[in-house]
């Protein structure tokens, strides 16, 4: 049989033209696939690149929900802080009271340190993303100087009952004067440090307690300085959870079911906002040059944190936070509204101390920093054996870069007294009116963690941070190849595309 030169070139055109075709079809499929990885991984790009999705998913496991980690170390936190207290001993008394010395010396003892364990009780979710709780705690003593320390101090509860009566009619200073005496009262009395803490025996509290009761619960039989820490606080605390707004979690939003206290006579500093300090929305660390505010129940108002510096706690890069002296500046105009008012004009202390008396039924009780620290100098001349230093009297935290949780820092706050003289009751000597004296100081904290929680702070930094850049990365890197394989094929398309042209028009037969 004979195959004709036609024919052979047919057969050739044809398989030429078979094989142009089988390669456009590998090509088309090629670019749409590498179309479809392209786009995948733009999106994959934009989401982990310039969204907050990857953070949203992390974020998502700090939520507050029944029979979750998250609220199960909430409600028992394993992390017991230090309760270290510091007591002020007044070591010139007798020589005070004679005359021979002008001014009142204190001496420091301390630390008295103890061990804080918080739970959080009667716990009741609401379905609009809130949670109210109260909080219960206990201290044990675990380190430092000895409880039974006897140390020298202001009468406290008598210099309570003076400040009462101190606008009293003339008959109830008489009467008050009267009973003073009976009890022989003086202005600085012995006691023991745990007693003068946690609660001693005295005779004036007992006489006036049935009276005080009118006024507020008091469910306590001795008087100390901190004995209403112990127990189940009376407030309760709504907090947001986080469940239905991220941007929320962890601020507290009611007390005692208001949102303002109306203490202050302020619609602005009345308003309860902030955290318990216990946690922080994440996103609002995100700006540092905004400060995060925490709200005190002691102090009836939040205070401002604002960013210092970059340290590193654990090994892990923290943000620390400073409780700046501004705080307790009350000649500044966004704090004037904290001065209490008498007569119904605002009277503001020295700078560098916060008057509590509105916050706490009256009693003349005084905020700080410790030793004064970034107060008044006035202050430091009306005391012998201040000495205050930023770097053991500053208060700070450091938060967790990612899930803005604390993970170490020490809240430092001083307790001082209020010298109100009343006429007709001779019993606060040669103090004089306005005089203020500090009792103790107070230093919470934690330095050590649990091995478990170090893990959490570690996954939350190390290898959430790695997987999020693994994920930005190789989407970025999958983009820019299955870009290039696009291209690649969509030009080698092309060039096949022309050359089956070229053939189609040099056909030598038609």
């Amino acid at each position: 049989m004979t195959i004709s030169v036609a024919d052979t070139a047919l057969d050739i055109e044809k398989k030429a033209i078979d094989h142009c075709t089988r390669r456009n079809r590998l090509y088309n499929c090629l670019i749409w696939v590498y179309c479809g990885m392209f786009l995948m991984s733009f999106v994959s790009f934009y989401v982990f690149w310039y969204t907050d999705t990857f953070s949203n998913l992390v974020f998502s496991q700090m939520k507050l929900q029944n029979d979750t980690r998250s609220f199960n170390l909430w409600q028992h936190p394993p992390v017991k802080l230090e309760y270290r207290v510091r007591i002020f001993n007044y070591t010139n008394v007798r020589e005070f009271e004679t005359g021979m010395a002008s001014k009142l010396r204190v001496q420091e003892l301390g630390p008295y340190v103890y061990r804080e364990t918080k739970d959080r009780v009667n716990v009741v979710m609401h379905e609009n993303g809130t949670v109210t709780f109260q909080e219960k705690t206990s201290y044990v003593w675990a380190d430092g100087s000895s409880e039974n320390d006897v140390v020298v101090v202001p009468n406290v509860p008598m210099m309570f009952i003076v400040a009462f009566v101190r606008d009293s009619s003339f008959a109830i200073r008489f009467l008050t004067n009267t009973v003073l005496s009976t009890l022989r009262e003086r202005t600085f009395i012995n006691v023991t440090a745990g007693g003068f803490l946690w609660g001693f025996d005295n005779s004036l509290f007992h006489m006036v307690k049935p009276f005080l009761m009118f006024k507020r619960d008091i469910s306590f039989d001795k008087f100390g300085l901190l004995v209403t820490k112990s127990g189940v606080n009376k407030n309760y605390i709504t907090m947001n959870t986080g469940s239905q707004d991220l941007h929320n979690l962890g601020m507290i939003e009611r007390v005692n079911g208001i949102n303002n206290r109306k203490i202050w006579g302020d619609e602005k500093c009345d308003r309860i906002m902030g955290s318990d300090g216990s946690m922080f929305p994440p996103y609002l660390i995100k700006n540092t040059s905004e400060p995060l505010y925490m709200y005190s129940h002691e102090l009836c108002r939040n205070l401002p944190l604002h960013f210092a510096e970059q340290v590193i706690t654990h090994g892990i890069p923290s943000l620390r936070y400073k409780l700046t002296p501004n705080a307790f500046n009350l000649s500044d105009t966004q704090n004037k509204c904290f001065c209490p008012k008498v007569n119904g004009l605002r009277v503001c202390p020295p700078a560098g101390l916060f008057d509590v008396s509105a916050c706490n039924d009256g009693v003349p009780l005084l905020s700080s920093f410790p030793h004064f620290y970034g107060a008044d100098k006035s202050l430091l001349e009306q005391i012998d054996g201040l000495n205050p230093r930023q770097e053991d009297h500053e208060s700070y935290i450091d938060l967790h870069p990612r899930i803005a949780v604390p993970m170490a820092g020490w809240s430092r706050m001083q307790i001082n007294l209020k010298v109100r003289k009343a006429i007709g009751v001779p019993f606060l000597g040669n103090l004089k009116d306005g005089t203020i004296l500090p009792l103790i100081w107070i230093e919470v904290g934690v330095d050590k963690v649990p091995e478990f929680i170090l893990d959490i702070f570690q996954t939350a930094y190390f290898t959430v941070t790695n997987v999020e850049m693994a994920l930005q990365w190789g989407s970025l890197i999958v983009m820019m190849l299955s870009l290039s394989a696009l291209v690649t094929y969509l030009w080698k398309y092309h060039v096949q595309q022309a050359e089956a042209e070229i053939l189609q028009k040099n056909r030598p037969f038609k």
